[in-house]
């Protein structure tokens, strides 16, 4: 009994994301629906007015269109359940108070509710129908037609404090649902940018979970050294795509097996600028862009591809180039073994002030330990 009720109550899940929580947003709209009917319901019942017996069909129906929805009816219950809210809310502006009754609230969660289960278009039609509602009932109250109950105001407190709750509710669902949307575009993006990272490793002949060690280090590397959490979501993007440009690049040029020759190096220098045009253009990654386009710049500006110098050059990428040529120093390449950690650590200790900031060099070398830790932790779970 008690799990087929849940079942009933549970939100419905579709393969697609929109249709997913546009369904569940009507979901729990119908049950707001459901709720405020039977409550204000009961309100009217002793009025002279039918009302309360209006009310509680309404509550009815749209208890009704829960399991239709569902089952995927989403286009007809939602015009319907919008139709109904609409003439609900006519019916009791007209049997109440007229223009003076509290109800008028509920015209903006009409338009709310209407809005978001279609789309921003139909903003103006729920208006226009808004408008027509209020001037069905100003012409009927006009025209003497209206024989308004004289509500007290304990009756105008109730159906506020079940108006108001309800407006909540709906816009509580609205903000759930642009997150959960929101996340679900920043994963996919996030998973793709994995994904081109991954692909850049094959081609690039490097070593397998490169692009996932220097990521996790230059991140554990920036909290280390400070860096605002805000700023770190950028530079995890930065370090995945710190080789992008690298897709410009010729095969025969960056597969070589033999050294490359000087204008074989010109190209291959060139992948940061390469880097920066494709994706100054994508507003998503733009934040991101230090890493990519400034990680092969040196500390005594002998770098490239601007030979900036020192704090010339962007934070995210100075602490980047750090991480990248020590996961570089100590892991097998087809061209060569991997250095022990130890020469790798003297190495990094001998271009400090030359090609690295010395200050990250120093926290860095300090932090070595527990950097690894982190690395190795994160690849356990």
């Amino acid at each position: 009994m008690f799990a087929r009720l849940a079942r009933f109550f549970k939100p419905p899940e579709f393969e697609g994301f929109e249709k997913t929580q546009k369904a569940r947003f009507l979901h729990y709209s119908l049950l707001v629906s459901t709720g405020a009917c039977i409550i204000l319901g009961k309100q009217n019942s002793s009025g002279n007015t039918p009302l309360g017996g209006i009310l509680f069909i309404g509550a009815v129906i749209s208890f009704l269109c829960i399991p239709f929805n569902k089952r995927g009816f989403y286009t007809p219950v939602a015009i319907f359940a919008s139709g109904l809210i609409l003439s609900l809310i006519t019916f009791s502006l007209a049997a109440g108070l007229g223009l003076r009754d509290a109800g008028m609230a509920a015209y903006p969660i009409f338009i709310v509710f209407s809005s978001y289960l279609f789309s921003k278009r139909a903003v103006i039609i729920t208006i226009f129908f808004s408008i027509v509602s209020l001037l069905v009932v100003f012409t009927l109250e006009k025209g003497g037609f209206l024989k308004s109950i004289p509500y007290s105001l304990e009756t105008q407190l109730v159906v506020m404090l079940v108006l108001l709750p309800a407006a909540g509710f709906l816009l509580w669902a609205v903000t759930d649902n642009w997150e959960r949307s929101i996340k679900n575009i920043r994963d996919t993006y996030d998973l793709t940018l994995a994904g081109w990272g991954q692909a850049l490793e094959y081609r690039d002949r490097e070593t397998q979970g490169h692009s996932r060690r220097v990521v996790e280090m230059t991140l554990a590397l920036a909290v280390e050294m400070g860096i605002p959490a805000r700023k770190l979501e950028h530079m995890r993007r930065g370090a995945l795509l710190h080789d992008i440009g690298k897709m410009a690049i010729p095969d025969s040029i960056l597969t070589k097996d033999g050294s490359l020759s000087e204008e074989e190096w010109e190209i291959v220098r060139k992948h940061p600028l390469y880097a920066r045009n494709m994706l100054e253009s994508i507003p998503y990654l733009k934040p991101a862009i230090d890493i990519p386009y400034f990680h092969h710049e040196k500390w005594n500006g002998s770098g490239y591809p601007l030979g900036l110098s020192k704090e010339k050059i962007p934070l995210a990428a100075r602490i980047f180039s750090v991480v990248d040529v020590w996961d570089a120093l100590t892991s097998d390449r087809p061209y060569r073994p991997a250095w022990p950690e130890s020469k790798a650590c003297e190495y990094i200790l001998a271009q400090s002030g030359k090609q690295f900031d010395p200050k990250i060099v120093q926290v860095f070398l300090k932090s070595l330990e527990r950097l690894k830790f982190i690395i190795l932790n994160n690849s356990e779970n």
